[in-house]
C-alpha cells in the first residue's frame, strides 16, 4: 500500500509549517480581548486559505499526464457525513480563498459559479464569519485542528484515483 509521493512529502512539509504558525494565532485568539480576536481569526482564516490553495495544486499535480476530468476526479474518494466529495471541498475552499476579495463589493451580483464556490465552502452552513476554518473543523472531526489532518483525505482520494484509472 506504500506509494512514492514527493509531491504529498512537499504538501506536508508546508502544512506542518502552516499548522505550527496557525497553532501560535489560535494560542492568540485565546488570549486576545474583544478589540483583537478579529484580527487573529483573520490571520487563522489567511492560513487555512493558503494551505487549501496548497491542497488544490496537489489534486491538480497528481492528475498531471492523465486524460482524467477534474471535476470527475474530485468526485472521487472519501466523503464528509453529507456525502460531499472532500476533494471538491478542498477545490471549492482553495478557490473561496483565492476569489473571495473579488466578491465582497459585488456579493449581491454573484456569478452562479462564483455562488457555487461560495455554497459548497460553507458546508451546509447559512453563513459563516470564517468559512474556511470552520470547513477545516469539519474536516479534523474529534481530531486537532490542523491541515496536516486532511493528508489522510488526500491519500485516500489519490488511491481512488489510480484506482478508477485502472478500471478505465
Amino acid at each position: 500500500d506504500q506509494f512514492a509521493d514527493a509531491e504529498l512529502s512537499y504538501l506536508e512539509e508546508l502544512l506542518v509549517l502552516i499548522d505550527k504558525s496557525l497553532t501560535e494565532t489560535n494560542a492568540r485568539i485565546n488570549k486576545a480581548d474583544t478589540w483583537e480576536v478579529e484580527t487573529w481569526c483573520d490571520k487563522g482564516e489567511y492560513l487555512i486559505g493558503t494551505g487549501f490553495c496548497l491542497m488544490q495544486r496537489y489534486l491538480f499535480s497528481t492528475l498531471t499526464d492523465t486524460k482524467l476530468d477534474p471535476k470527475t476526479a474530485r468526485q472521487l474518494g472519501p466523503k464528509t457525513k453529507s456525502a460531499v466529495p472532500i476533494a471538491e471541498l478542498i477545490h471549492s475552499a482553495a478557490n473561496y480563498w483565492k476569489h473571495s476579495p473579488e466578491w465582497h463589493i459585488w456579493l449581491q451580483i454573484l456569478e452562479k459559479r462564483s455562488q457555487r464556490t461560495i455554497d459548497s465552502t460553507l458546508h451546509g452552513r447559512d453563513s459563516a464569519d470564517y468559512p474556511l476554518s470552520c470547513l477545516l473543523a469539519d474536516f479534523c472531526e474529534d481530531k486537532e485542528f490542523s491541515l496536516v489532518n486532511c493528508l489522510p483525505y488526500l491519500t485516500e482520494w489519490r488511491h481512488a484515483v489510480l484506482e478508477y484509472m485502472a478500471n478505465l
